[in-house]
């Protein structure tokens, strides 16, 4: 094993040093017509039998001109020795233009190398430019001799910053270099402000720690040209985007002359000076197009992409971890490029997308890759829909898009329970998640509808059923006294069963009648006669006599025969008590004639009754001709009602709409109908129509989840968010309380606690244990007081209702001025959508308040009351 080691170190040495010899070439990229440069050949090892045919565009001044040189390094015992060997020659051009030298060739060890071929361009004389400057000098004579600082011009050192593009469209990546130009020495550098890019997404690409100098032809004159920076831009806005300049102070150093009689001195002893320059770069302008209107599936690229998708698995088992791989390569803003969608079967649960790119040096081509990690939660064969990506391309001017083609997964069975028969961990429950936000459907039950404007809630219905439970209870106590008191009284009791005892003595007087006892007949029949009267009139036996009968009958209105009757059936029986015995037949007469006038007395009797108690039906019947009645107009708009929602589930929502619309012109509103008709236009595109009646639903029903929920959504499609300054809490408790339910339905439910309260005090007031009195009462109390919140619950949701203190702006933009009128300063601009409240109206403006507490004046015709 050491020997192959040992065997492979020596291959890898030698494989190195021979990668480390070659022959490689020096020479500047730009020289003058009148300058002589250097060229220098390089060979790392022995070189033999060098060649170099040289060029007939330059003349070799010198050469060649071979040198040698080695050094030895002896580093914690390890020796290291390299050789060098270089071959120079001096050229001048023969003229101006851009030449190639040839390559030249050599033996390096026993291997032969070549050099590369170099492009060299030619520019013409720098003499003359530089004379220019040298013999500006006055032809005076001057009497003493005055130092004299040469100054550098624009010409001599700048910085200019450079782009390959400046027409472009919005996305499309631009390179822009910061360069130094110079022919003059620089010292240092001083507050260097490096260029903004306000309304560019910007990286650097080149930062250069170090500065090196080569030379560059800028307009046929040779600067020394150094790289301070290199950025790849991407516009983020449309329009003429402008740079700001970069700004540097440059400290150089320039020769200072003497003017005057020269010195032999001079030219032995110079005298340099420092200057300080300040060099910026000037304003440019980048002109950024639009795209046009992008597809569903683009993905913010400009440029030319390919893409690619992988599985990390094609077959895993449900709880199985595997990802998806998406890859979009090519050139342009790779930087750019958002995640393409990709809709994964609903029984996979997804995670984070992780992110990586491969970018090249300009930051201009590569890839970016998209993980997206995924877990199947069933099993089975499942399908990952076809992704699309679209990029602009800017060759062909127009969006291409890309497609991957379907994915397919085989999910199989987790195992569930193990060969030993131990229950394995089971399926990892997780929450519902929504795969798309959407409103509610609308009501398609009965609307509800009632009179806009009309509640049942403090209206005359209201009052009046109150107003009947309590009169129902005071005549129901009054029943109930009546009858307690009946209970009580032992003369009224006779009153009642009068009619009872009589009809007893008279069966026991028939009795006697077919026994042939006509004696005890009689005197039966005159007891029945008699005990009839005394229980009826509530007469005593010894106070009975025929003048007390006859005007006690005839104060209860009975007729006067009637009376006749009576009493002479009395006479007919005290006669036959002490007359000889009639007969069978003339008894039995006198039993039905006794039978017949008790029978009329009884009628007679009962009318007396029965008018005293009819009054109180008629009132009560009175009232109930008061209760409301439906009207059959009530079909045409049960119709309308039904085409509405048959064209919304059409899809037809502008009909829809219509028709809904047609409802509310009768002057017929209820919570159901304005949240149909926000639906309708929320389907249609107005959301400003659709918040609004999404208001005016919750307004006469706050309880209305449906409206709150799709206004919720709504409200999402708003630009304005106004932070609502919060209330206090026992404020927020109360509101949260009331509205619960609807003022109609808070009406209802004081209605029905007002009748518990009147049965609660019944049982205070008849009840027969004090215990299950007391509890009555405190029961009632506690009723009553809840009765009340409900009732001041109805009529404050009532007025809310009622009353327009809010509305919604229904321009697209709307002006918020400091005062009335347009000559008012503009302080702040609301959106289509955004609810505000109303507090002063003047003319054709009104003043309105923000949710956080700002408020303003707004034209009236840019807001609709709710």
């Amino acid at each position: 094993m050491k020997r192959i080691l040992t065997f492979l170190f020596l291959l890898l040495a030698s494989a190195t040093a021979a990668f480390s010899q070659g022959l490689t070439v020096e020479a500047p990229g730009v020289v003058a017509m009148d300058e002589t440069f250097r060229i220098v050949f390089t060979s790392e090892g022995k070189m033999s039998d060098f060649d170099w045919p040289g060029s007939d565009d330059f003349n070799i001044v010198w050469g060649p001109q071979k040198g040698t040189s080695s050094s030895v390094s002896i580093i914690n015992g390890k020796r290291t020795s390299t050789h060098k060997e270089t071959v120079t020659y001096l050229l001048q051009a023969k003229g101006e233009g851009s030449f190639t030298l040839p390559a030249a060739t050599a033996n390096i060890d026993k291997q032969q190398y070549s050099t590369r071929s170099i492009t060299i361009e030619v520019v013409g004389s720098q003499q003359e430019r530089q004379s220019h400057n040298q013999n500006q000098q006055t032809d005076t004579e001057q009497s003493q001799r005055e130092p004299m600082v040469q100054s550098a011009s624009s010409d001599d050192i700048f910085i200019r910053l450079t782009l390959n593009k400046r027409n472009v469209v919005k996305g499309e990546p631009i390179i822009a270099t910061l360069k130094l130009y110079t022919k003059v020495d620089i010292v240092n550098f001083e507050d260097v402000k490096f260029p903004t890019f306000n309304g560019f997404w910007s990286r650097e690409i080149d930062t250069p720690q170090n500065i090196q100098f080569n030379r560059e032809n800028v307009d046929g004159t040779i600067y020394n040209a150094a790289l301070l920076r290199r950025y790849m831009l991407i516009p983020q806005q449309t329009g003429n985007i402008k740079i700001e300049p970069a700004e540097m102070i440059s400290v150089i150093r320039i020769r200072a002359t003497t003017t005057g009689p020269r010195s032999i001195f001079d030219d032995f002893f110079d005298n340099f000076q420092t200057v300080r320059r300040r060099l910026s770069t000037p304003e440019i302008t980048v002109t950024v197009k639009a795209l046009p209107a992008a597809p569903a599936s683009f993905g913010g690229g400009v440029g030319d992409f390919k893409i690619s998708a992988s599985l990390s698995k094609d077959s895993l088992t449900a709880h199985e971890a595997a990802s998806l791989t998406i890859t979009i390569s090519g050139n342009g803003n790779i930087s750019m490029l958002e995640a393409p969608k990709v809709e994964f079967p609903s029984d996979f649960e997804l995670y984070d997308v992780k992110t990586s790119e491969k970018v090249s040096h300009d930051g201009t081509s590569g890839s970016r890759t998209f993980e997206f990690p995924f877990i199947p939660r069933s099993h089975g064969d499942f399908e990952i829909a076809p992704i699309e990506y679209s990029f602009y391309d800017l060759s062909g001017k127009q969006y291409r898009t890309l497609n991957t083609g379907p994915l397919s997964v085989k999910v199989g069975r987790g195992s569930g329970i193990d060969n030993g028969g131990v229950v394995m961990p089971g399926v990892t429950r997780q929450s519902v998640k929504n795969l798309a936000e959407d409103i509610r459907y609308i009501a398609t039950g009965s609307p509800l509808l009632r009179d806009k404007g009309k509640f049942f809630a403090g209206s005359l219905y209201f009052y009046g059923l109150v107003a009947l439970i309590v009169l129902l209870f005071f005549i129901i106590c009054a029943i109930l006294k009546k009858r307690a008191a009946l209970r009580s009284d032992v003369l009224g009791t006779r009153n009642r069963r009068a009619k009872k005892m009589a009809r007893a003595r008279l069966q026991q007087a028939g009795t006697y009648l077919k026994q042939g006892l006509s004696s005890a007949y009689y005197e039966e029949l005159h007891k029945a006669m008699l005990g009839y009267v005394s229980d009826k009139l509530i007469i005593p036996v010894a106070d009975l006599s025929k003048e007390r009968i006859s005007s006690s009958l005839a104060e209860k209105a009975v007729p006067e025969q009637l009376i006749t009757n009576f009493i002479a059936i009395l006479d007919k029986c005290e006669f036959a008590r002490y007359a000889p015995e009639a007969g069978t037949a003339e008894m039995e007469s006198l039993h039905n004639e006794a039978m017949e006038v008790l029978s009329e007395i009884e009628s007679k009797l009962k009318n007396v009754t029965k008018r005293s108690k009819s009054a109180a039906a008629s009132i009560i019947a009175l009232f109930l001709c008061f209760t409301p009645f439906a009207a059959s107009a009530q079909e045409s708009v049960d119709d309308l009602w039904k085409m509405a929602a048959d064209y919304y589930a059409e899809g037809d929502y502008v009909n829809a709409l219509n028709f809904y619309l047609m409802i509310e012109g009768e002057q017929k509103v209820s919570p159901d109908l304005y949240y149909n008709i926000a639906n309708s236009y929320f389907k249609s595109g107005d959301n400003s129509h659709a918040i609004l009646y999404y208001e005016r639903a919750l307004k006469l029903d706050p309880s209305h989840a449906d409206a709150a929920n799709n206004l919720a959504i709504a409200q999402k499609f708003t630009l304005d968010k106004i932070d609502v300054l919060p209330d206090l809490i026992l404020v927020t408790w109360v509101r949260k309380i009331k509205y619960l339910f609807s003022a109609d339905v808070w009406a209802w439910i004081a209605v029905v606690l007002a009748l518990g309260v009147a049965l609660l005090m019944l049982g205070f007031r008849f009840g027969s244990s004090i215990r299950g009195r007391k509890t009555s009462f405190v029961l009632a109390c506690v009723v009553l007081f809840f009765g009340l919140i409900a009732f001041v619950f109805s009529i404050s949701e009532k007025n809310d209702a009622i009353k327009q203190d809010s509305a919604i702006v229904m321009t697209p933009v709307a002006s918020v001025r400091s005062s009335p009128g347009e000559a008012g300063k503009s302080i702040f601009v609301l959106h289509e959508g955004t609810k505000v409240s109303l507090i002063d109206e003047l003319g054709e403006w009104t003043r309105i308040e923000l949710s956080d507490g700002r408020q303003g004046w707004i034209a009236a015709e840019s807001i609709d009351k709710i």
